[in-house]
């Protein structure tokens, strides 16, 4: 297969889905790879199938890579940010293949980490992660009759209350285990040293709200 121009950067973005209340709109120059949208499309292809219990888990598992590839061609003269995706050492591999076959690879990663544990604990208490857009609400706005989980972005699917508070349990100790398992492989392939992953701390819980963490990380983003 032909390579083409390689010029165009590649970003991985990672950060702990209990603080996604970001609202990322590609333009010109930046492309998003909106995990939550194309998850949304590929679940309508198969008439929104019932999920549960450790089905919703295995979302994670899910393959998007062409999905990638589709936005990489469609933008060519674009940055393309993957927010949060791959999710694994198993997907960063697979990605890495398929990537490197059109001249492509990932160049940075973003890391936006919360400062201590008890702040996560803190956001965990009160917001709920909605498996399907991947994005944080507050337990009351989702609260439903019979103790059903409706998120506002995504009617199409109901879920207990049960499910998404495991849900929320178990991709938030995932994604702590496996973003440092693909930084490590990150640094590894590339032969670069911790201090090449560009970090950013949120320090405390207003900055996740009122805007200002999404606009430092668009900075650190418009200059690489």
């Amino acid at each position: 297969m032909e390579l083409k121009n390689s010029s165009q950067k590649v970003i991985l973005l990672l950060f702990p889905l209990i603080i996604n209340k970001f609202n990322f709109q590609s333009g010109e120059k930046i492309k998003f790879f909106d995990l939550g949208r194309t998850r949304k499309e590929k679940l309508r292809e198969k008439n929104f199938p019932l999920l549960s219990g450790e089905e919703i888990f295995k979302l994670v598992e899910s393959n998007y890579n062409q999905e990638v590839q589709k936005l990489i061609q469609h933008s060519p003269n674009s940055k393309l940010l993957l927010v949060n995706y791959p999710y694994n050492e198993q997907q960063l591999t697979s990605l890495n293949t398929e990537l490197a076959q059109v001249g492509k690879k990932i160049n940075n990663i973003v890391l936006l980490n919360i400062s201590n544990f008890e702040l996560i604990l803190s956001l965990k208490n009160e917001y709920l992660i909605c498996p399907i857009c991947e994005k944080i609400y507050q337990k009351e706005e989702v609260s439903k009759e019979n103790e059903k989980f409706i998120c506002p972005q995504d009617d199409e699917y109901c879920f207990s209350f049960a499910d998404i508070k495991n849900f929320t349990d178990f991709i938030i100790e995932y994604q702590l285990k496996n973003t440092e398992q693909i930084i490590k492989k990150f640094l590894s392939e590339n032969k670069l040293v911790a201090s090449s992953i560009v970090q950013l701390t949120i320090q405390k819980k207003e900055d996740i709200f009122n805007g200002e963490s999404q606009k430092n990380l668009l900075k650190v983003i418009e200059g690489l």
